[in-house]
C-alpha cells in the first residue's frame, strides 16, 4: 500500500512532483563543486566527499575555510528547488490524509508516525544536550575558540590523528580488508554479485550508496534467488584520509549488501530497499558492521600499513584521547538532520520561500549541534530525493539499536571482532525476515529488551581512562591473536565480485582463475590493488 495512490488528483500532483524532483536533483548535480585557493587564486574541483576530507586534514585555516565556503554554495543552487518541492510532497501527503510529507513517510517506512518517532527522538536529545554542551566547552578551553569554527572543529578533534593513522589505511587495501573481516565474522552472501564503483569522477553522484537491481529471495518453486547488488562511494586515493573512508564505506555498504543477499522469504517484496522496508532496520545492519573500524580489537587485526605493519597502540591510544570525548558531536549532527525535515514540512506555504529554508538550516544547526556544522544541513543529499528524503531519523534509531547489539554480542560471546557466531546471528534474527517483522520487534529478538538510547548514552558517558584501559587489552589479545585470514589471503564471501570504474570493469572475481572461491578473490583484489597504484 506504500505507492498505492487511490486519488486521482493525489495521481496527478504526485506527477508534476516526480518532475520538480528531477530537476531539483539534476541542478545538484549539476553543480561544479570547489573551492577557491587562497593563495594561487584559482578554483579547485572538489567533490562535497572530497571538500569535508579536507576540512579535517588539511594544516592551513585558509584552505579549511575555503573548502566550507565551497560545501555552503550547495544550499543557494537546492533552496529554490527544494521549497517549492516541499510545498508539492506535502500537498500530496495531506491528500492522503496524512499530517505531513515526513508524517507519511515515517508511517509507510516504520510502522508509526512523527509524532512517535520525536517522542524517542526528543528523550536522546535531552539526554545528551549537556554532553554536547560539555564537549563544545571541552573543545574550547583545550584548543581556542577559533576551534569551534565550523571549518575547524574536525580538524581540531582528528587532523593530526588521521594524518598519523593514514598509513594504516592504504586505499587500494580496503577490498581485502573488508572480504577478510566479514568471512571472519561467518558472514556470506548466498551467491550474490556485486558491482564495486568505488572512486569519484566528475559527474558521481555525490553519496555512497547501495542499490538492488534483483533482491534475494525464495520462488515459487523453492529456488533461492540470489541478489545482485550496485555499490559505489567517492574515494579519491591520494587525499589523506581517503582510505580509512574508503573503508568505513566499505564496511558499511557492505553490511547493506550482506542484509539484502540473506533474505529467505517467499517473494521479492520482503527484500526490496524501499518501504515498507524500515530505514532504521537496514541502516541498523550497516551502521553496525562499520562501527567495528573504531575497535582496538578490529584495528590490531587488519589496520596495516603497505609493509604489513599493524598501527601500533600509541597512534591508537591518540586517537581514543582525540576523539571519544567528542563522539557525543556526531550523535548532534546525526540528530540534525531529521529535525531540520520535521520543520521544513511544518512550514506553510507561505513561508517556503529559498531564504527561509536557508535560515531554518541554520537556526536547526545552532539548536541542534550548538554552532553552524562542517557539514551544512542544505549539502546533505537525502533531503533532496524521494527515496531518501524524511528518512535520516534512520540512522539515529539505528544507532540505538547497533549500541544495544554491540553490547548484547559482548555479554554473550566475550567479542564481537573475528567472531563467527556474530554473521549467523545476523543473518538468522535480523536477516532472514526482510521486512515481514517490525524493526522494533526484530532488536528486542536479537538483544532480549525493547529498543531504547541507553547502551549509546552509556558508551557516551564512560569515563576516558576506562575506555583506554579496555581498548589496550583487546589491542594486546588481538595483536597476538591476529586476524583469521592474512592480509592477500584473500576470502569465500560465496559473492562474484566486479571491482568497476564507471563502465570499465578493473577485476572480477568470477573470471580472475585460481583454484578456489579464496584465491579468486585474492587475484581480483590483487589486480584492483596495481590498478589504483598505476593511477597514482
Amino acid at each position: 500500500m506504500c505507492y498505492l495512490i487511490e486519488s486521482a488528483a493525489a495521481r496527478a500532483v504526485k506527477e508534476e512532483l516526480t518532475a520538480k524532483e528531477g530537476a531539483l536533483e539534476g541542478a545538484r548535480n549539476a553543480l561544479v563543486l570547489g573551492y577557491q585557493d587562497p593563495q594561487a587564486g584559482a578554483f579547485v574541483p572538489a567533490s562535497s566527499v572530497l571538500l569535508r576530507t579536507k576540512m579535517r586534514t588539511e594544516k592551513q585555516e585558509a584552505v579549511r575555510r575555503a573548502c566550507y565556503k565551497g560545501v555552503r554554495t550547495i544550499g543557494p543552487s537546492v533552496t529554490p528547488g527544494l521549497s517549492e518541492v516541499v510545498k508539492m510532497r506535502n500537498q500530496l501527503a495531506k491528500a492522503q490524509g496524512f499530517t505531513s510529507f515526513y508524517d507519511m513517510k515515517c508511517t509507510q517506512a516504520e510502522g508509526f508516525g512523527e509524532e512517535t518517532l520525536f517522542g524517542i527522538l526528543d528523550g536522546l536529545e535531552e539526554r545528551t544536550r549537556p554532553l554536547m554542551e560539555a564537549a563544545r566547552a571541552r573543545v574550547a578551553a583545550e584548543k581556542g575558540a577559533a576551534a569551534l569554527e565550523p571549518w575547524n572543529l574536525g580538524y581540531a578533534l582528528s587532523g593530526d590523528v588521521t594524518a598519523a593513522q593514514d598509513p594504516y589505511f592504504p586505499f587500494e587495501d580496503a577490498v581485502d580488508a573488508w572480504a577478510r573481516s566479514f568471512a571472519a565474522l561467518g558472514i556470506q552472501y548466498r551467491g550474490a554479485t556485486m558491482r564495486l564503483d568505488l572512486l569519484d569522477r566528475e559527474g558521481k553522484y555525490s553519496n555512497g550508496f547501495c542499490h538492488w537491481p534483483q533482491v534475494a529471495y525464495i520462488n515459487g518453486k523453492g529456488t533461492f534467488v540470489p541478489s545482485q547488488t550496485n555499490f559505489t562511494s567517492l574515494a579519491t586515493p591520494s587525499a589523506v584520509g581517503s582510505g580509512q573512508s574508503a573503508l568505513e564505506t566499505l564496511m558499511h555498504e557492505g553490511g547493506h549488501a550482506a542484509h539484502f543477499a540473506n533474505v529467505l522469504q517467499p517473494s521479492p517484496f520482503f527484500g526490496q530497499e524501499r518501504a515498507p522496508t524500515s530505514v532504521a532496520y537496514a541502516e541498523t545492519q550497516s551502521m553496525f558492521l562499520d562501527s567495528l573500524v573504531g575497535d582496538a580489537a578490529w584495528l590490531a587485526r587488519y589496520a596495516l600499513n603497505r609493509e604489513g605493519q599493524p598501527m601500533p597502540w600509541t597512534l591508537l591510544e591518540q586517537g581514543l584521547r582525540a576523539k571519544r570525548p567528542y563522539a557525543v558531536l556526531d550523535l548532534r549532527a546525526m540528530l540534525a538532520v531529521p529535525y531540520f525535515e520535521r520543520e521544513l514540512y511544518r512550514l506553510p506555504d507561505s513561508e517556503l520561500t529559498a531564504q527561509r529554508v536557508a535560515a531554518l538550516a541554520d537556526e536547526v544547526e545552532m539548536r541542534i549541534q550548538g554552532g553552524l556544522s562542517p557539514r551544512p544541513l542544505l549539502s546533505v543529499p537525502h533531503i533532496l530525493a524521494d527515496e531518501s528524503s524524511c528518512y535520516y531519523h534512520g540512522y539515529v534509531l539505528a544507532e540505538m539499536a547497533v549500541w544495544q547489539t554491540r553490547a548484547h554480542m559482548l555479554h554473550a560471546y566475550g567479542r564481537i571482532v573475528d567472531e563467527p557466531r556474530v554473521g549467523a546471528a545476523l543473518a538468522s534474527v535480523y536477516w532472514a525476515p526482510g521486512n515481514s517483522q517490525p524493526f522494533l520487534g526484530l532488536v528486542e529478538a536479537l538483544t532480549g529488551a525493547p529498543l531504547s538510547g541507553n547502551a549509546w548514552v552509556t558508551h557516551l558517558q564512560e569515563d576516558l581512562e576506562a575506555v583506554v584501559a579496555s581498548e589496550k587489552a583487546a589491542y594486546d589479545v588481538a595483536l597476538r591473536a591476529g586476524p583469521a585470514r592474512k592480509a592477500g589471503q584473500g576470502a569465500d564471501l560465496n559473492m562474484r565480485v566486479l571491482l568497476v570504474h564507471g563502465a570499465q570493469v578493473v577485476a572480477d572475481s568470477g573470471a580472475a582463475g585460481g583454484a578456489n572461491a579464496e584465491q579468486r578473490f585474492a587475484l581480483a583484489s590483487d589486480t584492483f590493488k596495481a590498478w589504483v597504484r598505476a593511477r597514482a
